[in-house]
């Protein structure tokens, strides 16, 4: 069993962690997917996969963002449609910059 806490959200799990394996609709075990190779020169990376910023990653963006010194940048991997608009506007409310996208790929750089 395994606990994580996001700003947000309690996750638990039993068995192994998330990113061991993942549950097809089937009901079967498969490994997880390749990590995303990075498009930018970032300091970080972090990789949303297909969930919207509705869903929690918000929350890990921000967490990593705080950790992170000013002028750094965080590369993010999110393929939801709605993520450019999304982080365009977070970016605004919180004084950081989105300074590129290609693709499924942004860089925000930190205040």
């Amino acid at each position: 069993m395994g606990v994580q806490h996001t700003e947000t959200n309690l996750i638990v799990w039993a068995g192994s962690t998330p990113d061991e394996e993942v549950i097809d609709k089937s009901g079967e075990a498969q490994q997880s997917q390749e990590p995303i190779s990075p498009v930018f020169d970032a300091d970080r990376m972090y990789d949303a996969g297909d969930q919207g910023c509705a869903a929690g990653p918000m929350d890990d963006i921000a967490a990593i963002i705080r950790e992170m010194s000013s002028g750094q940048t965080l590369e993010i991997h999110a393929t939801d449609p709605v993520v450019p608009v999304d982080l365009d506007a977070w970016c605004r409310m919180t004084g950081n910059e989105l300074v590129d996208q290609q693709e499924h790929h942004y860089l925000i750089r930190k205040n």
